[in-house]
């Protein structure tokens, strides 16, 4: 399952190679063939037939606000939840029914069906993430509707997908420009015959940043390229025996001036976008590689597809590890322990913090720099009839995490940072290791039509095996046996069964009730997340009119965190570790509804998405990453509440419009909700307006945050106050030929 492409090929690759390709499995694709995306819903109205909660978000919907933030995009989605971070959506918090948001780590992340998380079963945590303003659309599964799309069942799945090869030649580019030195260019072009097609595409976003720094210079924005290739040969499409072959080839770089590094809350009382000199230094530098070979065949009621891929991940996120590294001013030298005095009305705290120190402090900064690789075969086959529509699955996967970590140091006095001065590499220690996962999955899933009454039925099986090895020197002579290694981290297995089923009450009403078992693999020291979720709800359409209302309740038997250092521990830990909580209770209730007026020969589209959640630990505990907690007390960072109220316009004559108001319930950043780690509800509202110019030509702007709010939205990473994005607008101009 081998098949890395060296770096020096990119430019001959990206000619080339091309993309995944599969049509819905188990559907008649006689019509719908040439699809090379994997779509694990279909259309929506599959999504409205689900027995469970499923979402798409179409392309025609992500082009109203051309959102690049993957966060705003997914809270128009009922039962999503997230933390934000940096403002941009770059290193995505994500959480499905109140699954633990940090990094996105326990929900299942997908492109064109293929796992993306850097290393699913070694590290899951997102550090990489597709491109969302390249995106032709995301489809979420929760409940049991996703119990085939593993590892992490318990909250659900997100399907990202890629822009399809067009049926004829095309080119489309959309050039986008705003405050801050924003810029963002996309291009495709893409064309098919009977027996091939083809797509080559380009996005390119760069920007200064809306942040600016304390006494120092610099920027605090980013660059991000990110280049795909595709291409496909297929039979005739009307042929008994249709196939396909396609390649998909993807390459990205990272290059920001992001920081760990939140504010005290004098300092965002102050100013929320002026972060501390002494993050000066702190970057992330990363690129991605995706190599995918997808063969399908169709004969009537079967289906069959084979996908191979590898995943390329490095990064090197050099950043703040430590303020005050030699505990000159004894607070401590960890960024909270600083923060934290600071809220508590330490002057020393706060001039450290500022640059006012009268001694000089040592800044202790980390290269996390890792490298992660994740290699896997996919097997998909499917049948059905008028009563059955079966789809059997397995995948083979093998993945790895290798950190080469080291420290340098500066001086921090006066408000300036000193030069950098490089540390010792690592030898033996947590820094110096290579952790390495091998895991099987396989899956069954039939849904038995019975007129009014479709039931679904599911059944998942995984094995995994999680090692790891640590050095004794940087070179790597030899592995440190006399500490244990190698060590098995997890060698284990689990096994859970799904049932789903709707009922048509007449044309207009459907109710629907599911439910399954899910879990979370685990390799830091806890035992693995196990739950058991149940869910109804009833749907209701009637020609533009559409409404679900859902209930859901997920029942923990264990639940763990893990350590990444990007939030959620209460003390220092060491990165991977993973902390038992034990018994959990997350419910709730989820609205989608949605319709469209029509008047003088006007429409004006109406959607409300609504999630309310009640999140609690079940037992009391001690935890060096959750703290001192009581049953009863709320799990962090996630809101009570989250509301998208949207409404639109089009005018028939080439104008078209829509606004739309965010409203997301408080929350805690850890459990206890002790001083300083409040937040409150807060709003945002957006706007966009575009102008139809041509057939091939529209223009559009797009303000986000109108109202220029400055409210706390996150206290993470390392509990610092974080503000939503100010307000930034963009205009773009979009071309079709």
């Amino acid at each position: 399952m081998n098949f890395k492409i060296s770096k020096l090929s990119h430019l001959a690759a990206a000619v080339s190679l091309a993309s995944l390709a599969s049509p819905v499995l188990g559907q008649d694709t006689t019509n719908e063939r040439n699809i090379e995306t994997i779509k694990i819903i279909g259309t929506q109205e599959d999504a409205r037939s689900l027995s469970g909660f499923g979402n798409i978000i179409t392309q025609e919907d992500l082009e109203v606000f051309e959102y690049t933030d993957i966060h705003k995009i997914l809270s128009a989605v009922p039962g999503v939840n997230f933390r934000p971070e940096e403002g941009y959506g770059l290193r995505p918090n994500i959480s499905i029914r109140g699954t633990y948001a940090d990094r996105s780590g326990k929900i299942t992340l997908m492109e064109d069906g293929i796992l993306i998380a850097p290393a699913p079963y070694a590290a899951s945590s997102a550090y990489y993430f597709p491109t969302t303003g390249r995106l032709a659309g995301i489809e979420v599964l929760k409940g049991s509707a996703a119990i085939a799309n593993g590892p992490y069942t318990i909250g659900g799945s997100i399907n990202m997908l890629s822009t399809p090869i067009p049926e004829e030649s095309q080119i489309f580019v959309n050039q986008e420009a705003g405050q801050d030195g924003t810029s963002r260019t996309h291009i495709t072009y893409g064309n098919s015959a009977e027996n091939y097609g083809f797509l080559l595409e380009a996005h390119v976003w760069e920007t200064d940043g809306f942040d600016s720094f304390q006494d120092e210079r610099g920027d605090t924005g980013f660059r991000k390229d990110d280049y795909i290739a595709k291409f496909r040969i297929n039979s005739d499409r009307g042929s008994d025996i249709y196939q396909e072959l396609n390649f998909k080839y993807q390459w990205s770089e990272e290059d920001s001036d992001q920081t760990y590094v939140g504010l005290s809350n004098a300092s965002f009382a102050s100013d929320p976008h002026k972060r501390y000199g002494l993050s000066k230094y702190d970057n992330m530098d990363n690129d991605h590689e995706t190599l995918s070979l997808n063969y399908t065949v169709d004969v009537g009621d079967f289906g069959f597809s084979m996908t191979a891929y590898q995943n390329d991940f490095a990064r090197n996120w050099f950043k703040v590890d430590k303020i005050d590294n030699q505990k000159v001013y004894g607070l401590g030298n960890g960024i909270n322990n600083i923060i934290g005095a600071a809220n508590e009305g330490s002057a020393d705290a706060a001039a450290i913090l500022n640059g006012d120190n009268l001694k000089a402090v040592e800044i202790k900064l980390k290269n996390n720099n890792r490298v992660y690789e994740s290699e896997g075969i996919d097997l998909k086959g499917s049948w059905s009839n008028e009563m059955h529509n079966v789809t059997v699955g397995y995948r083979e996967t093998e993945d790895s995490e290798d950190r080469m970590q080291w420290y340098a140091t500066a001086d921090w006095e006066g408000g300036k940072m000193g030069a950098l001065t490089e540390g010792a590499m690592p030898g033996y220690s947590s820094n110096n290791r290579l952790t390495t996962a091998k895991a099987t999955a396989f899956y069954i899933n039939d849904v038995i039509s019975l007129g009014d009454l479709t039931l679904n039925l599911g059944y998942r099986s995984e094995e995994w095996e999680i090692k790891q090895k640590r050095y004794i020197d940087t070179q790597r002579t030899a592995v440190n046996t006399e500490k244990g290694y190698p060590k098995t981290l997890s060698d284990d297995d689990a096994s859970m069964f799904g049932l789903g089923a709707t009922y048509a009450l007449n044309d207009n009403v459907l109710v629907y009730a599911g439910f399954n078992e899910g879990f979370t693999p685990t390799s830091g020291g806890a035992d693995p997340e196990e739950a058991e979720s149940t869910e109804l709800g009833v749907r209701y359409s009637s020609g533009s009119f559409f409404v679900d209302l859902g209930y859901f309740n997920t029942d923990y038997q264990n639940m763990f965190g893990s350590c990444t250092a990007s939030g959620g521990a209460v003390n220092d830990c060491e990165i991977g570790d993973t902390f038992n909580a034990g018994e959990a209770e997350i419910s709730g209730f989820e609205l989608l509804a949605q319709t469209v007026i029509e008047s003088g020969g006007m429409s004006f589209p109406l959607r409300v998405s609504y999630t309310s959640t009640d999140a609690e630990f079940k037992n009391t505990f001690d935890s060096s990453f959750w703290g001192d907690v009581t049953s009863g007390m709320s799990i962090p960072d996630l809101p009570d509440s989250q509301l998208a109220l949207s409404a639109g316009f089009d005018t028939g004559t080439g104008w078209s419009g829509a606004a739309t108001l965010y409203a997301f319930g408080g929350t805690c950043s850890v459990a206890d909700c002790s001083m300083g780690t409040k937040v409150d509800s807060y709003n945002q509202f957006d706007l966009s307006l575009t102008r139809e110019v041509n057939e091939n030509a529209d223009v559009y702007l797009v303000v986000t945050n109108v109202r220029d709010d400055e409210d706390i939205v996150a206290r993470a990473p390392k509990n610092g106050a974080r503000a939503q994005a100010p307000r930034v607008a963009m205009v773009g101009v979009r071309f079709r030929f």
